[in-house]
C-alpha cells in the first residue's frame, strides 16, 4: 500500500517509525513502553499508545507481548513506506537545488547613489577582482510590487555570495556589499498579450547587491553589471523585468 493510500497517515506516526529504523528496529523487536514514545512525539502517553495501536492495525509495525511488555519492530511494509518517503523527499530536495530564487518588479529612477558607490576606489578594486568586471557606473533599480518578493529579497541574506569588504577613506566608513551572480530579462507577458510586440529582448548577467548601509527597504532591488543595463537588454524606467538569481 502507498504512502498515499494512508489517509490517516500523520506526522506522529511517521516520527515514530524513523524512531524505530534508527534504533535497529526494522530487524529486531525492541521493548520500548508508550511512555517513551510519548517523549518521542512530545504528546501525552495516551496519544502515543493511539498512535502505536494505529501502526500496528495499518500493518507498519508488529508487537509481541513477553510478560508485561511489548516488543516492537518494523514490519516490511513499514519499512518500505519509510523507503517511500525517503524517494519522495530526496527527489523534492534535489529538484529544489533546480529552483532558481527570482523577483519580478518594475525600474524605477534612481537617487544617483548608486554612481557615487562604483566610484570609490575601495569598491571598485574588489568588484574587479572578484566579479571580474568593473562595474558600469551607477546601479539599476527595481522595485518590488509583490509583498513575497519582498520576503525573498529579505532572506536572500542568508544564501551564499560574494563579499565585497567595507573600507575607511579620509571622510568616512562604507559598508559591506553581498554580491549575488544572477540575469536579468524583461517581463515580455506584462501585458498578457498572446500576440507580444517582437522587441530586441535579450538576457543579461549581472550581480544584485545588498549594501550593509543603505536608504532602501525590501521592495527595492539594485542590480550591476559591466555594460549599462538599461542600453544593453533595451530597457527603460517602468518596464518590468525578471531577475533570477544563480545557485
Amino acid at each position: 500500500m502507498m504512502v498515499k493510500d494512508r489517509a490517516n497517515f500523520n506526522y506522529f506516526h511517521f516520527l515514530i517509525l524513523v524512531h524505530l529504523l534508527s534504533i535497529g528496529g526494522r530487524n529486531n523487536y525492541l521493548e520500548i513502553t508508550s511512555g517513551q514514545m510519548s517523549r518521542i512525539i512530545n504528546r501525552s502517553q495516551q496519544t502515543a499508545s493511539k498512535v502505536l495501536i494505529d501502526l500496528e492495525r495499518e500493518n507498519l509495525i508488529e508487537r509481541v507481548k513477553n510478560n508485561k511488555k511489548f516488543g516492537i519492530r518494523l514490519t516490511e511494509e513499514g519499512y518500505q513506506t519509510l523507503q517511500e518517503i525517503y524517494i519522495m523527499l530526496k527527489k523534492s530536495i534535489d529538484n529544489s537545488k533546480n529552483n532558481k530564487i527570482f523577483f519580478k518588479g518594475k525600474i524605477v529612477t534612481g537617487m544617483g547613489e548608486g554612481a557615487y558607490y562604483m566610484s570609490l576606489e575601495g569598491y571598485k578594486k574588489q568588484f574587479h577582482d572578484k566579479l571580474g568586471y568593473e562595474p558600469y557606473p551607477g546601479t539599476l533599480n527595481v522595485r518590488l510590487e509583490d509583498k513575497h518578493y519582498m520576503i525573498s529579497r529579505k532572506d536572500l541574506i542568508n544564501q551564499p555570495s560574494i563579499h565585497i569588504e567595507g573600507f575607511k577613506n579620509s571622510d568616512r566608513t562604507f559598508g559591506w556589499v553581498k554580491c549575488y551572480a544572477a540575469t536579468i530579462i524583461q517581463d515580455v507577458n506584462i501585458n498578457h498579450d498572446s500576440n507580444p510586440v517582437s522587441k530586441n529582448i535579450k538576457e543579461m548577467d549581472v550581480h544584485v547587491l545588498l549594501l550593509e548601509r543603505t536608504h532602501h527597504d525590501n521592495s527595492l532591488i539594485e542590480v550591476i553589471g559591466p555594460q549599462s543595463i538599461k542600453e544593453v537588454s533595451n530597457l527603460k524606467n517602468g518596464d518590468t523585468v525578471i531577475i533570477k538569481i544563480k545557485n
